[in-house]
């Protein structure tokens, strides 16, 4: 996402230029997307069609849960702690 709000970031916006022929001819504007910019259109679609919830892994967590068998390690849960309080401390500046 960075680098697709770089890029926005980097177009300069003009105003558009009217017709330059007398009698109101049709607009001189003319638009082109760069072929990073149609990469970066095609992953967006490609990350549309991914659900937001990966069903068939919560429902595997679920069984987990419920039979007593889903452990976290107790590492992971304290550097992801660490992870979020660093992130918020920076945040604040």
């Amino acid at each position: 996402m960075k680098l697709v709000e770089s890029l926005y970031r980097e177009q300069k916006q003009t105003a558009p230029r009217r017709g330059g022929r007398e009698g109101g001819g049709a607009p001189m504007d003319r638009v082109t997307i760069s072929e990073e910019s149609q990469e970066i259109q095609g992953i967006l679609s490609q990350l549309k069609a991914v659900p937001d919830i990966r069903e068939q892994k919560v429902a595997e967590l679920r069984a987990a849960v419920r039979q007593g068998t889903y452990q976290v390690p107790a590492r992971k849960v304290a550097e992801k702690m660490l992870e979020q309080i660093f992130r918020d401390d920076s945040l604040k500046g």
